[in-house]
C-alpha cells in the first residue's frame, strides 16, 4: 500500500512500545520517550505532530488537546511513527470513554458542546491540565518493561469520579509529596511540562520549583512518585469511611470499564451510562449549593465534617464572586468538582445514594428539600442547577417539577411525578 503523501517526509521511530491497560497519551509519549533517550516534546514533533505546525524549530508545547482526540492527519502520523493501529491509538485518547463518561460526550453536553475545545477549556469535569495518580499502579506490574519505564498513567486518572484506586487502597493524588506542585503538568495549557526535558523517567515529578534567585537556572523537582508515604496523603481516620468509598469507586470503576454495562439505573429508570454521569454531577452541585441541607443524609459524620470544610470553602468564593465584575462564575462555587479526593467521594456517595432511589418518588423526598432551598438562596442560579444539562428525564422531572399558579410543595411534586410515572413507564428499568 501506498504510504499517504503526509508521512511521505517522516519514518517510523527505531523502537516502539505496547500500550499498557488504560494507558493515556501524554502517559505513553512520555514512557516511548524514556525509552528512546528523547525529551516528550521533540518525539511529539519527530511524529509530525501537530501537522498543523509550521515552524519546529522554535519552543515546544504539546497542546493538550492531544490527550483528547487527535484529528485524521495527526492520528496518521502518530500509528505511522509508533506502528500501533488506530484502534490502539483511540484507546489511549479520553474521547474514547465518552461513550461511557457523559462529560465526554457530545450527546449530553449540550447543543454547542462539540469539538476538542468545549471538552477541552468549558469542562471541570475532565481534567486536562493535571492528572492524578496512585503510586503504587506508577510502581508497574513488576514485568522487564514496566520495571524499565513505569506503569501506566492512566486515562481514567483524568476523570474526578475516579478518586481512588481500591486495588491498593490508597486515595489518587494530584501533587508531588515532595515539592507539593502539580506532578506531571504544570499550571498552563501545556499537555505535559518540561517537553525538552530528557533526563527524567516517567514517575519522577516534572514540576519545575520555584527557586529562591529567580535567574537561577530551574532543574525539576525529580522527586520519585511511587515513593510518596500513605502517612502523608489524605485517608478517612474511620474504616467505615473508607469502606464506603472504595466500594463506590468500584462500582464507577465497572460502569467506565469498556466491558461494563451499557445503561444503568438512575431513578429507577434505565439511563445511559454516559448520562448517568450527568446526572449524578447535577445532583452534586445541588448538595453543595444547599449545603448542609444534606447534611443528614452522608454515609458517616467523618465523611460529613470532610463535606462541611469543603461547602464552607464554596459558600465563601461564591459569595465573592458575587462582589466581581464576571459574575457568570459564581456558578462554578457549586458546580466544579473538589480537588480533594475524599471530599470528591463523599459527596459522589451522597448523590449517588439519591440516584439509587427506585421511582421518582422516592427521589423527590431527597431531591425537592434541595430543589426548594436552592431556589431560595438564589433563584437565578437555581434555575440552572435546577435544569442540569444532559440530564436525564426523571432527575429533570424530579428537580423541574411545579403546579401551575402556586408554590410546590413536597407533596405536589410526589403527586406529579407519581402521574407523570404512568405515561413513561416503558422507559423504566422494571428491576428498579
Amino acid at each position: 500500500m501506498a504510504e499517504p503523501p503526509s508521512l511521505s517526509s517522516l519514518r517510523s521511530l527505531p523502537r516502539s512500545l505496547d500500550p499498557l491497560e488504560d494507558e493515556s497519551l501524554p502517559g505513553y509519549v512520555l514512557r516511548l520517550s524514556h525509552r528512546l533517550g528523547v525529551g516528550p516534546g521533540p518525539l511529539i514533533l519527530r511524529m509530525g505532530i501537530p501537522s498543523s505546525r509550521k515552524d519546529r524549530t522554535t519552543l515546544i508545547r504539546i497542546p493538550i488537546s492531544c490527550a483528547i482526540s487527535l484529528g485524521e492527519a495527526d492520528l496518521d502520523a502518530f500509528c505511522h511513527a509508533t506502528r500501533l493501529s488506530r484502534q490502539e491509538t483511540a484507546g489511549l485518547l479520553l474521547a474514547s470513554l465518552g461513550t461511557r463518561y457523559g462529560p465526554l460526550s457530545s450527546d449530553f453536553r449540550g447543543r454547542s458542546s462539540s469539538g476538542t475545545s468545549r471538552l477541552q477549556y468549558n469542562n471541570p469535569w475532565l481534567l486536562t491540565t493535571r492528572t492524578q495518580y496512585c503510586p503504587d499502579c506508577l510502581v508497574g506490574d513488576g514485568s522487564e518493561i514496566q520495571q524499565r519505564h513505569g506503569g501506566a498513567w492512566r486515562r481514567l486518572w483524568r476523570l474526578p469520579p475516579v478518586f481512588s484506586c481500591p486495588h491498593h487502597e490508597r486515595f489518587l493524588r494530584r501533587y508531588c509529596h515532595l515539592c507539593g506542585e502539580l506532578a506531571q503538568n504544570r499550571h498552563s495549557n501545556d499537555l505535559i511540562a518540561r517537553p525538552r526535558d530528557s533526563d527524567l523517567h516517567p514517575v519522577r515529578c516534572r514540576a519545575t520549583p520555584k527557586p529562591g534567585n529567580p535567574r537561577a537556572v530551574r532543574p525539576a523537582c525529580g522527586a520519585d512518585l511511587t515513593q510518596a508515604p500513605r502517612s502523608k496523603e489524605p485517608m478517612p481516620r474511620d474504616h467505615q469511611s473508607r469502606d464506603v468509598l472504595f466500594t463506590l469507586q468500584k462500582k464507577y470503576l465497572s460502569f467506565l470499564s469498556a466491558h461494563g454495562p451499557e445503561q444503568v439505573s438512575s431513578i429507577g429508570w434505565l439511563t445511559p451510562t454516559a448520562q448517568y454521569f450527568q446526572d449524578l454531577r447535577g445532583v452534586v452541585a445541588l448538595i453543595f449549593m444547599t449545603w448542609p441541607e444534606a447534611r443528614p443524609h452522608a454515609a458517616t459524620p467523618e465523611l460529613a465534617r470532610i463535606i462541611d470544610t469543603e461547602a464552607e470553602r464554596r459558600h465563601e468564593l461564591f459569595h465573592r464572586r458575587g462582589a466581581q465584575p464576571r459574575k457568570n462564575l459564581r456558578s462554578t462555587a457549586y458546580t466544579d468538582p473538589p480537588d480533594d479526593p475524599i471530599a470528591t467521594g463523599a459527596v459522589l456517595e451522597i448523590a449517588d445514594r439519591f440516584l439509587c432511589t427506585p421511582d421518582e418518588e422516592a427521589a423527590a423526598h431527597f431531591l425537592v428539600p434541595l430543589a426548594d432551598e436552592a431556589k431560595r438562596i438564589h433563584q437565578p442560579l437555581s434555575y440552572t442547577l435546577r435544569s442540569p444539562r444532559g440530564a436525564s428525564i426523571p432527575l429533570r422531572v424530579v428537580l423541574a417539577y411545579s403546579p401551575r399558579g402556586k408554590s410546590r410543595t413536597r407533596s405536589d411534586v410526589i403527586q406529579g411525578v407519581s402521574a407523570g410515572t404512568a405515561t413513561r413507564a416503558t422507559g423504566r428499568d422494571s428491576s428498579g
